[in-house]
């Protein structure tokens, strides 16, 4: 007999264990701080056990999220549901219907994520429950009523530094500081939005309710005491307060008079909808993006300012010039001699050429002197505006037409987009537009087997396949004053392709395996897995599989070569000949940039570049 209950007894298998595991999304080994019940969607998800709905909602990669605290520093997760059918500060039974499966969120397929904390720490939930613990077997307590927990406590005081409320410090959430609303900071254990009641100190504040709204790395609990900081009107409230020992309730209704934070809607998020826009977004005069080259030999950097003016200050040193392929924008860097007339700002456009040639349109966004006479500026892309965060939703994009839908909303200048064919089914993103298309990037790689390159050429946002990047340039030994070289199997490369989708209507798990058994034989079994989100016929899955197996069966190769003599056509996401050997291989065929660095100095055009010879394509 179970004193808890299995999450979701209709569950096909479990899909991923708890612990360190290879990502099937990135690839990477992370941990995986549960386990995954693959089930079909809308397939009831049940409580662990008793206990008080601490979030009820949208959670980033787990998508649609329910916790539960069942006291005695014991939380339960629910991931990636497709219904949500309690909201934060209900009270559930064990066995209580509290959502449905689903994939929201960072999913590859319908499943649930069942996680378990024990005092904030991650535990196994196969440690707590198994299959036979059903709602027949259960023999916990009903808990009809909110679950609450009591525990030592040290209380402490505070009141934000400099002065009055007015002065706009806000809590973890985002919310302004108002002690009239009885708020605490908690460890972190203890989940936002939990009451506590203050007993045992033999002040006025005994039975008072406070609500968690923050939590930090120095409130933690030692020797089984829980630490709690609670929000005062003043600093003489504080100092009067000081240090108090007593207990602490967790859990229950809150009667002392806390103000309730305003509860999660328990309808599942399904798309982002903007309510309101303050302000029309601006948008800069570049006359520069109008003039053409001046077709003269050397570099040829100017700046628009303020004025609309154009300049071409005098440069001091070298010009410094550098792609990469994923996550940074491209940049350049230079040192500009100050005068009379010299005059720009931050936001400033700049237009760099070279022997007549575009290399480089972007925006000034740092300018730093420690000589009068000098200042260091560096400049960025369009991509820059990537690291910006947001949240959107969009439905049946690919990859080009979400790329085109966000330069949309910043006023992003778009060229040629490739068509990436690959439609990706709906999504709601959280983060930054560098994670929110590389996630569209690493869908439309699992899809199509294809790879893409975005970038800023010359100030307009394109997209290529990086088939279509194969420049003329030829690097072998000679080409280079030095070389470093590495070959790994250890990240990144698959021999085995699992591919798993869910059939509703059969209740099976169908899946379909590729092997090579050739490379199997050499490095032992890597095998890539992934849950598909829709059914495909036997002949699609496997095509699919194949073309995955041609990306990632292909040893790791990186090869750094230094001052080659420079060309403006290589930049990260293109590939250039190489013929060189290499000990356990002689390379006579393309590798992609993962990284090139140009100086044009006085004259000379030289650039370091990162190459790699990963996947299929560019393998050796």
């Amino acid at each position: 007999m179970g004193k808890y209950v299995w999450p979701c007894p209709k569950y096909s298998w479990v899909s991923s264990g708890y612990g360190n595991r290879v990502h099937p999304i990135s690839g990477q080994i992370k941990f995986h701080d549960g386990i995954d019940l693959a089930a079909a969607s809308g397939t009831p998800i049940l409580a662990f056990g008793p206990g008080t709905v601490t979030m009820s909602g949208w959670n980033g990669g787990y998508g649609n999220y329910i916790s539960i605290d069942h006291g005695g520093g014991l939380m339960s997760f629910y991931g990636h549901c497709s219904a949500l059918y309690v909201k934060k500060g209900a009270s559930v039974k064990a066995g209580q219907k509290i959502a449905a499966v689903g994939t929201t969120g960072s999913s590859t397929g319908n499943h649930l994520h069942f996680g378990m904390h024990k005092n904030g720490s991650p535990v196994n939930p196969q440690s707590y429950v198994k299959d036979s613990d059903t709602t027949a077997n259960y023999t916990g307590s009903g808990g009809a009523g909110t679950a609450t927990n009591t525990v030592k406590a040290m209380f402490t005081a505070y009141y934000p530094a400099d002065n009055a409320m007015e002065g706009g410090f806000l809590d973890a959430q985002g919310n302004l500081l108002d002690p009239s609303k009885r708020t605490c900071a908690a460890p972190p254990s203890v989940a936002f939005g939990t009451k506590m009641t203050v007993q045992g100190t033999g002040t006025s504040l005994d039975g008072v309710t406070y609500t968690v709204n923050d939590r930090g790395g120095a409130i933690q609990i030692e020797n089984g005491v829980y630490h709690f900081d609670l929000l005062m009107s003043s600093n003489e409230e504080c100092n009067n307060w000081g240090v108090r020992y007593g207990t602490a309730v967790l859990g229950g209704d809150g009667a002392s008079g806390g103000t309730e934070q305003e509860e999660e809607k328990s309808k599942p998020i399904t798309k982002v909808v903007v309510k309101s826009v303050t302000g029309a977004a601006g948008t800069r005069k570049e006359d520069l993006r109008q003039l053409s080259a001046y077709q003269q030999a050397g570099v040829e950097l100017t700046i628009q300012n303020n004025a609309n003016q154009m300049q071409n200050p005098v440069l001091e040193g070298d010009v410094v010039w550098e792609t990469q392929r994923s996550g940074a924008p491209a940049s350049l860097k230079f040192t500009v001699v100050k005068d009379d007339t010299l005059s720009f700002h931050e936001g400033n456009p700049v237009p760099f050429r070279f022997n007549g040639q575009n290399v480089f349109y972007g925006y000034v966004f740092t300018k730093s002197r420690s000589d009068s006479l000098l200042i260091d500026v560096t400049c960025y892309d369009q991509t820059r505006y990537f690291k910006n965060k947001d949240t959107i939703s969009y439905e049946n994009k690919t990859y080009a037409e979400l790329v085109k839908m966000l330069a949309a909303d910043y006023s992003l200048t778009v060229g040629t987009l490739a068509d990436t064919k690959y439609k990706i089914p709906q999504r709601i993103e959280e983060g930054t537009i560098f994670d929110i298309f590389g996630n569209a990037s690493d869908l439309t790689i699992i899809n199509t087997g294809r790879v893409y390159n975005l970038f800023d050429d010359f100030g307009k946002l394109t997209l290529k396949a990086y088939a279509d990047m194969f420049l003329p340039i030829y690097i072998d030994e000679s080409t280079a004053q030095d070389y470093s070289y590495t070959s790994s199997i250890d990240s990144d490369v698959y021999n085995r392709i699992k591919l798993a989708y869910d059939n509703g209507d059969t209740g099976e798990r169908e899946v379909h395996v590729l092997n090579d058994t050739t490379s199997q034989a050499k490095w032992g079994v890597l095998q890539y897995y992934a849950k598909l989100d829709s059914a495909l016929s036997t002949a699609d899955l496997q095509a699919k599989a194949k073309a995955l197996l041609q990306y990632y069966n292909v040893i790791r190769r990186e090869l750094t070569m230094k001052k080659v003599f420079g060309d403006v056509r290589a930049r990260a996401g293109a590939s250039v000949a190489v013929g060189m050997g290499l000990g356990d291989i002689n390379i006579r065929n393309y590798m992609c940039i993962e990284k090139a660095k140009h100086t044009f100095s006085h004259g000379l055009h030289t650039m370091d570049l990162y190459l790699s010879g990963v996947r299929g394509e560019f393998s050796a």
